[in-house]
Formats: structure tokens, C-alpha cells, sequence
């Protein structure tokens, strides 16, 4: 069952962010790594990727993906988007469909998606 994101997920979410401990680093590549992690009871790992931009901010790039207006402009594997609720100031629910990139292997992806808006204005998106 889903629940509307707080403070401490938040949190939660930064410590897993911040912290190398139990990732492997699977690629390192200029001013990007890609890490993974197991989880626990499933078959798919948890996936960061760390990459800095010198002239753009973290808003900067949190607004551009999730302006369907604008992504549609960049993104070619974006089919729609669309904001559904807002739960509080804080999390919205939305959707979002797209063409898969590997379109020989999988189908495209259709699904709903949770976002969060911090007090400190960093923003997370999580499926």
C-alpha cells in the first residue's frame, strides 16, 4: 500500500543518496556513476546515478523533466504526461507513458508516479 511521502522518507532518501555502503559502483564514466544495490525479498536492485552539471541547478533539471510541455520537445520516448492530484503541498500524483528505448526487448512503460517536493525545494520523483 502506498502512502503520502513525509519528512522522514525524505530523509531517508538523502542518507541513501549520501551513502556508498552497500552500493556497487557499476560504471564510472567522466562526472557520472551509476551505482546498484540489492533489495531485499526482490528481484531488481535499487539504481542511483550521481552526474554533475556545472551550469545547472538541481530545479533546473528536476523542471525539466517534468514539464510534459517541454519534455515533449527533448524527450522522443515520451508518449504523455499529465499531472492527476495534488495530495499536499508537498506530493502530487501523476502519469506517465513512454516508448521504450529497446523497443525489440520490452514494450513501452505506462504507469502512475508519486512526486515530492521538499521544504529545502529539492525535489524527488519515485515510481
Amino acid at each position: 500500500m502506498a502512502r503520502i511521502a513525509d519528512d522522514s522518507d525524505f530523509e531517508a532518501l538523502k542518507r541513501l543518496v549520501d551513502n556508498h555502503d552497500g552500493w556497487t559502483l557499476e560504471l564510472s564514466k567522466s562526472d557520472t556513476q551509476v551505482y546498484t544495490r540489492p533489495v531485499a525479498g526482490c528481484n531488481f536492485n535499487m539504481v542511483k546515478i550521481h552526474t554533475e552539471f556545472a551550469d545547472v541547478t538541481a530545479d533546473v533539471v528536476f523542471d525539466v523533466l517534468h514539464d510534459p510541455d517541454y519534455r515533449k520537445v527533448w524527450d522522443s520516448h515520451m508518449l504523455a504526461s499529465e499531472e492527476i492530484g495534488i495530495l499536499n503541498v508537498n506530493n502530487d500524483v501523476g502519469y506517465y507513458a513512454s516508448k521504450c528505448a529497446f523497443n525489440r526487448l520490452i514494450n513501452g512503460q505506462d504507469r502512475p508516479e508519486t512526486r515530492t517536493l521538499t521544504s529545502c525545494c529539492r525535489r524527488v520523483s519515485s515510481v
